[in-house]
């Protein structure tokens, strides 16, 4: 909608006249360069136009900026029903997160400001402003500058170091393109906030902050500066899951067997330890509104895609994530199928137990002990609940089809070629892939026969005493 449409009839503005006479101006420019304007021009001729021009492009941002200063202060987001200039910028000219983010931090960066009692204040960056105001800097570099400086603009930092290194980098745009800029930016923000400082408890305190943004794939990035205490805390939570992994099976002649080295990087394996703490975290239910399910994540995704494995699930923020994704997501969390019909108007809402009972669990504990891989001490704190046949595939939510598996053995023993199954006993035990045993002898996690000798024992001291679980 051109929202200039829908105004009331009046007298046209001083800004209409201008925006009118700058419309004319870059009909006229056009026309001159496309009737081959630009022919009368020598090499150094060209790229002195391309200069001019891009001076005069650069400072088209000015306007940007004034308009979202204003825009925000009247209310324009309350008006259009939008939570910020952002989300405004968004609706209204389709721009993408990204770009609409980077004219709102211009905007908040290199005009003039207004302060509490109405005297004029200079801009928050101001040589990046008069460089901009200049020509001298496009949009681009001054969203590398501002983002950089945003880093160390906290409590606990010198401002006349923050200054000192506006004037250098702004000094800096005017030279390098963006790629040396964003380097240049880093050392700069490196010499204000040099590593092995230590600020008072205060300061420390004033600098922690951790930020998270969605990517265009999907993932998210961010950065964090974590106070003393919180990075031992988490330290001390991610060390010991972050090991890397080597699953040591026996042969059924009784010799050892070791199987491949855990793969995955450091990064991966850290990365792989947090996401196993926060499911912890949210199996607990310990954390206020998440239910106790380790996946609280609304995800929509088309039947049919789910039951092929292909194609992307939907999140309630937009993040698409792959279907097998969406499964590993999905093994432990409540599933509601809603039928619908192709507007999406929804025919037929249900709910459906895929998730084990608390007493179920408690069933598996006692059964299990903690990861029914072969080789595998993994406490049932740490463990999740796995359908041996899939649930997608008929798998029933029952003791039958049910073991508990590390998060490492639950996403990774398919992969390498191994599957569970219940024997008469009614205990889980693994088949290993033909690389390990040319046989494939089941194999049963020592733990739970350990367990299971104990009771025996326990029954033939004590036959006619009925062998009750706690839980």
């Amino acid at each position: 909608m051109d929202f200039r449409d829908e105004q009331t009839a009046g007298d046209p503005t001083p800004v209409d006249h201008a925006l009118d006479q700058l419309g004319v101006a870059v009909d006229h420019l056009v026309k001159v360069v496309e009737d081959g304007g630009l022919d009368h021009y020598d090499n150094a001729g060209l790229v002195g136009f391309l200069q001019s021009f891009e001076r005069l492009r650069n400072r088209l941002p000015l306007v940007d900026h004034q308009a979202i200063t204003h825009g925000d202060g009247r209310g324009l987001p309350d008006a259009l029903t939008q939570p910020s200039m952002l989300r405004v910028l968004m609706q209204v000219l389709r721009l993408s997160p990204g770009e609409a983010s980077r004219r709102v931090l211009a905007a908040e960066t290199c005009p003039g400001r207004v302060g509490m009692t109405g005297q004029p204040l200079p801009p928050l960056r101001p040589h990046l402003a008069a460089a901009q105001r200049a020509g001298m800097v496009s949009a681009e570099q001054v969203d590398i500058v501002a983002r950089a400086l945003q880093k160390v603009d906290r409590a606990g930092f010198d401002p006349q170091e923050i200054d000192a290194g506006e004037e250098l980098l702004t000094g800096f745009a005017g030279t390098f393109g963006t790629k040396d800029l964003k380097g240049l930016a880093a050392r700069v923000v490196e010499a204000i906030d040099p590593d092995g400082t230590l600020p008072g408890d205060r300061l420390s305190a004033d600098r922690r902050h951790l930020t998270l943004r969605r990517c265009g794939d999907g993932m998210y990035a961010g950065e964090f500066r974590l106070t003393g205490s919180l990075g031992a805390k988490l330290t001390a939570l991610l060390q010991p899951l972050a090991r890397p992994r080597i699953d040591t099976i026996p042969r059924p002649d009784g010799t050892p067997q070791q199987q491949e080295v855990d793969e995955r990087t450091y990064g991966q394996r850290t990365h792989d330890a947090l996401e196993e703490v926060c499911d912890q975290v949210l199996q607990t239910g310990a954390v206020a509104g998440v239910g106790g399910t380790p996946t609280t994540v609304i995800i929509t995704v088309a039947l049919e895609d789910l039951l092929a494995r292909l194609g992307h699930g939907t999140t309630s923020d937009g993040t698409l994530i792959p279907v097998p994704d969406v499964l590993t997501m999905a093994d432990e969390a409540d599933i509601i199928p809603a039928v619908m019909n192709h507007t999406g108007a929804v025919l037929e809402l249900g709910r459906t137990r895929r998730i084990a009972s608390a007493a179920q669990t408690h069933a598996l504990i006692a059964r299990d002990h903690g990861c029914s891989f072969p080789a595998c001490d993994r406490p049932p704190e740490w463990c999740e609940r796995h359908h041996i046949v899939a649930w997608l595939e008929g798998g029933a939510t029952d003791l039958d089809n049910l073991t508990l598996l590390c998060r490492y053995h639950h996403h990774n023993f398919a992969a390498r070629g191994w599957r569970c199954r219940l024997n008469t006993e009614r205990l889980p035990e693994w088949l290993p892939p033909r690389w390990v045993d040319r046989d494939q002898q089941p194999m049963i996690n020592s733990r739970i026969i350990a367990h299971l000798e104990s009771w025996r024992r326990r029954r033939r001291r004590h036959p006619n005493t009925a062998v009750r679980v706690r839980t």
